[in-house]
């Protein structure tokens, strides 16, 4: 059961990752919880709603998301927490920007669906 669990989180994430590079906004919306809680490695704190605007109105432009490494602890049949290190590159103003990021996300059942409710992320040196 737990293996099964973990499995789908992982696909999940993956698609997460995947929409927010492609800005596709329906997976978006059905992967994150109305309620999340989305924090930036700059301190930023977004709604859903502010975070897939940021993503659709071409203000914040994902190039790719490289997962690097990434533990998922489930906690009881409807949280876990994933924890994870990954490489992100961002288009600025001023060209690409890659960097390194260490992240925590939370995802728990909602309506039988697994969603995203928190994610917190923080730059990291390169290694």
């Amino acid at each position: 059961m737990a293996a099964k669990v973990i499995e789908a989180i992982r696909a999940l994430e993956r698609d997460r990752f995947r929409a927010m590079v492609d800005g596709d906004v329906p997976v978006l919306d059905k992967l994150l919880s109305d309620s999340v809680s989305y924090v930036h490695t700059n301190g930023k704190r977004e709604t859903k709603r502010q975070f897939i605007e940021a993503i659709s109105g071409g203000h914040r432009r994902y190039r790719q998301i490289e997962l690097q490494s990434q533990e998922v602890l489930p906690l009881g049949s409807d949280t876990c927490v994933v924890t994870g290190r990954a490489l992100v590159e961002i288009e600025a103003n001023n060209g690409a920007l890659l960097f390194p990021i260490a992240y925590t996300a939370i995802q728990a059942q909602e309506g039988g669906h697994w969603r995203l409710v928190a994610w917190q992320a923080t730059r990291c040196a390169l290694e």
